[in-house]
């Protein structure tokens, strides 16, 4: 198969959801048949305005199947688990969302590391008014395809 569509499964891993005081993730992402993944984050218009104390720090964590066909414990991930960003922190924060980063943009972290699931969350710090937040996840190399995108 030669065309896109065959080759990468997409799947909307959080419905817009306006983001205020709580976390929104995108929960466990399995990359069980495929070799590559990437994670998109949508931010739309925020209600405060986005400084150093009003943020939305992104990070992406990824686990080893439990023997169950679950998720074990989520560990942060580190620049060589990724792809589009360096500098990770010990916490695995890859973007922080604020007055420099500017918000009402997307941020695509890729996915490079050897574990089967993958987890991205957005965090919130000091908005009172947030606003909307999406996650699309794209897997590639898949073991078989076509992909079922339906």
């Amino acid at each position: 198969m030669h065309d896109i569509t065959s080759n990468i499964g997409i799947t909307q891993c959080l419905a817009p959801q306006t983001i205020d005081s709580s976390a929104l993730d995108s929960g466990s992402i399995d990359m069980q048949g495929a070799d590559c993944a990437a994670v998109a984050v949508f931010i739309g218009a925020m209600g405060d305005t986005l400084s150093g104390s009003a943020r939305i720090d992104l990070k992406i964590e990824h686990a080893d199947d439990d023997g169950a066909g679950a998720p074990g414990s989520f560990a942060a991930c580190t620049d060589e688990d990724v792809l589009n960003f360096t500098g990770l922190d010990a916490s695995g924060i890859f973007e922080s969302v604020d007055a420099d980063a500017k918000a009402q943009k997307r941020y695509v972290v890729g996915y490079r590391g050897g574990k089967r699931f993958i987890k991205v969350t957005a965090t919130p710090t000091g908005l009172s008014s947030g606003g909307p937040v999406a996650m699309a996840c794209l897997t590639g190399a898949p073991h078989e395809a076509p992909v079922d995108n339906s």
